[in-house]
């Protein structure tokens, strides 16, 4: 079963959310806002977070499954404010959208059957997408906003750890375990985030190489829960790892150093 109304009724106000947000309008009054107007999108923004996460929740029936959607909102929306085209934001919107439904209705399918290996596939690349539009999106705001190193690494990592864990409880029931793999891997990816910080890119180029980081050391730790992990696979990611590391970094724009 691939379509639920309820989840596709949520989605399209998930999308209209997005639409909304976006329109010149919002975005002009977002920009002119005096501190108690920011106060009053503050407030806004709780009140959209509260809302997505009883979504989540409802239909997973589980808190611990509502940290990709929820990330996936937040990122969604921050990433936004850095999208100058309207071609692109629609795109980005619809993407998101489409995203949001998926998610949703693999969180549906996971109440009914844990064992659902689709629904777990749709998560894993839910999560995968989550993280580079969290990734590009935290580092937007670090580079636009005047915002200390650390913030964006303790954030990074703090994400990293949730949306992992999320994960990889699914294939493994190990609870301990899980969350012992999910810090290591936080804590590399702020480590990456520390170093790529002195690299000459922007935070779209940067997202794309955090996530191509990610994604090895995800897939090797999700090869290890599922006892599939070899000499072979990890020859095969580092090899795919050096390729898209230096495709990316040979057709994107070096920003000059000041």
């Amino acid at each position: 079963m691939f379509f639920h109304f309820q989840i596709f009724l949520y989605s399209l106000i998930f999308f209209f959310t997005l639409e909304f947000i976006a329109s010149d309008n919002v975005s002009e009054t977002l920009s002119s806002l005096t501190v108690g107007g920011s106060w009053l999108a503050v407030i806004a923004f709780l009140l959209l977070f509260i809302y997505f996460y009883q979504i989540a929740k409802r239909i997973s029936h589980r808190t611990s499954m509502t940290p990709i959607p929820l990330l996936l909102v937040i990122s969604t929306i921050g990433f936004l404010y850095f999208v100058q085209s309207i071609r692109q934001q629609q795109l980005l919107i619809l993407l998101s959208a489409i995203a949001y439904y998926f998610l949703h209705l693999a969180l549906y399918r996971l109440k009914n059957c844990e064992k659902d290996r689709t629904a777990r596939a749709i998560i894993a690349a839910g999560s995968v997408a989550t993280i580079f539009l969290f990734y590009a999106t935290a580092y937007g705001i670090y580079l636009n906003f005047n915002i200390s190193l650390w913030i964006l690494m303790a954030m990074l990592m703090l994400m990293t750890v949730f949306v992992s864990f999320q994960y990889f409880w699914l294939i493994n029931d190990d609870k301990k375990n899980v969350l012992n793999f999910s810090l290591v891997l936080g804590f590399v990816m702020a480590e990456i985030v520390w170093v790529l910080n002195f690299w000459p890119f922007g935070y779209l180029t940067t997202g794309v190489i955090s996530l191509i980081f990610y994604y090895v050391f995800w897939d090797l730790v999700q090869c290890h829960f599922l006892n599939t992990l070899s000499k072979k696979r990890v020859i095969i990611n580092m090899l795919i790892f050096g390729l898209l590391v230096a495709l990316v970094l040979s057709s994107t724009r070096w920003l000059p150093i000041m």
